[in-house]
């Protein structure tokens, strides 16, 4: 029964009660049940003050250790009046919580947004907004300069770097990435210089993301057997196994600015495109990546060629019962079936891949962190190509196209260009009744196009979730976790518009 909830818990592992049905929902079934009424002044600010306490004490323990006085004299218990709950009232009536109002709207998908202007090395601006649909979100970015790693020391200049991690089995090791994987792509590319100065090759450039993304993994995944063999405390030991306990997706793109060149590494199904403007005014899409799921024919076809004797490997565009075919982490799919019982009797390891629904599974490793990696120059706008990179979690690309972002973003830029930032007030359109569960999840119609956002990111989650029709939008954040995950994943966005060379 365990394993049973574990699997239905994961939004991209494939369950056993709705294997056959498509699309697959987001899942996440139990939460607790809200007040019934909203508390009065004075009864909110005794918690308030309860969790204060409790909160400072936590803290000082935390800083100083059990043996600190200070923290000893902070837990002792405080004398505290019994909240009234008379002032709760009598009543027959349920107080529900309300919806989101459209200014919540506006609010809550600009929440996290960001614009960077003027970066250096032939970037115009970028922009970046995160919406989450799991509490707390398993998404993760990062974005920002650092020193070109192949100048001599003291000169050169910096290259630009934007990263999306998209988590599953929890946010851990999502989190970690956002911190962990750019010093481990700094260190490999540092190793890949040429001794005598001469220039790197794409392919060793490409080689070397490779290599950092399994040094990372495997620091993670195959430390396992030396942690719990450790004389390490039991804590620490389930701090270092939680990162691999978990997974994620992952999709960095790194540019050089000297000579135009995007490099872009991806495992999962994350998804990065170019939007290049054509002679005839057309905003042309052009796939940096490509999703490694065990439904991509070509992943499949790798993953059935390296296990022949398992036939059953992937079905129905999972492997053992897990979407994406390249990932960090996800030890349960690398570890042996030793290991794993080891650490599922005595470091509660999770209970997957289950073997009660999948009799042939046997040790692996079926999955790897290894990425897919491709070059690509971007064209100075001065040679007439304007262009944007979207990278993305598949939150946005389960509402919407390659093609259909690319055209979206190419026709807001285009309004930027004219000083159009957003389109005027207007009389909002009948679309007709808001359907959203199984039947219809969150998703892009051309003809519900709106452009009233001034960040490119926020632009595309809210044309993912409705558009124009507000309504539309409105119940989609009018469903919280867990109930959101059928409907809407956690959506990660950044939008990079290059500008000419310096």
């Amino acid at each position: 029964m365990i394993s049973e909830r574990l699997i239905r818990q994961r939004p991209r592992l494939v369950t056993i009660t709705r294997l056959h049905y498509q699309p697959l929902p987001r899942r996440l079934r139990f939460s607790s049940s809200e007040s019934s009424k909203t508390a009065s002044p004075s009864a909110v600010g005794t918690g308030v003050v309860s969790f204060a306490v409790g909160l400072a004490a936590g803290w000082a323990l935390y800083r100083n250790g059990k043996s600190d006085k200070r923290a000893a004299s902070l837990v002792t218990p405080t004398a505290l009046t019994a909240p009234d709950l008379n002032e709760l009232g009598v009543s027959d009536q349920v107080a529900y919580t309300k919806p989101p109002t459209l200014e919540d709207v506006t609010r809550q998908l600009n929440e996290h947004n960001f614009t960077v202007r003027g970066a250096l090395g032939g970037i115009d601006r970028y922009d970046g907004a995160q919406l989450a649909s799991n509490s707390p979100c398993e998404d993760a970015f990062v974005h920002g300069s650092f020193s070109n790693p192949f100048s001599t020391a003291g000169g050169g200049g910096k290259w630009m770097a934007w990263a999306v991690f998209d988590g599953h089995c929890g946010w851990q090791l999502s989190n970690l990435l956002k911190t962990q994987l750019m010093p481990f792509v700094r260190r490999s590319l540092a190793d890949a210089k040429p001794t005598d100065d001469s220039d790197l090759s794409e392919e060793a450039v490409q080689q070397a993301l490779k290599n950092s993304f399994t040094t990372l993994d495997d620091a993670l995944v195959k430390s396992a057997t030396s942690t719990i063999e450790s004389d390490l405390p039991f804590a620490e030991k389930a701090r270092r196994l939680e990162p691999a306990y978990a997974g994620a997706c992952a999709l960095l793109t790194l540019f050089d600015p000297e000579s135009r060149k995007l490099h872009v590494a991806s495992t999962g199904d994350c998804r990065a495109v170019l939007g290049q403007k054509a002679a005839d005014g057309k905003w042309v899409t052009t796939a940096l990546s490509e999703d490694c799921t065990g439904a991509t024919p070509s992943e499949a076809a790798r993953i059935k060629a390296q296990f022949p004797d398992e036939p059953d490997i992937v079905q129905g565009g999972r492997v053992w019962g897990l979407q994406p075919s390249r990932t960090f982490g996800d030890g349960m799919w690398k570890w042996t079936a030793a290991l794993k019982k080891n650490l599922r009797y005595h470091f509660n390891g999770l209970s997957l891949p289950s073997r009660t629904r999948y009799k042939n599974y046997k040790d692996g490793p079926y999955v790897t962190a290894e990425p897919l990696v491709t070059t690509t120059r971007i064209p100075d706008p001065k040679e007439g190509r304007p262009s944007f990179l979207i990278l993305a979690t598949d939150g946005l690309w389960d509402t919407m196209s390659s093609e259909q972002a690319v055209d979206l973003v190419g026709k807001w830029y285009d309004r930027q260009q004219k000083g159009a930032v957003v389109e005027p007030e207007k009389q909002t359109e009948d679309f007709g009744p808001v359907i959203l569960g199984w039947r219809q999840q969150c998703k892009y119609e051309e003809r519900k196009a709106t452009f009233r956002d001034d960040n490119a990111a926020v632009h595309l989650i809210r044309n993912g979730l409705g558009g124009a029709d507000e309504e539309m939008v409105r119940g989609a954040l009018a469903f919280r976790y867990p109930n959101s995950r059928d409907i809407r994943d956690d959506i990660t966005v950044q939008v990079v518009f290059f500008g000419p060379v310096q």
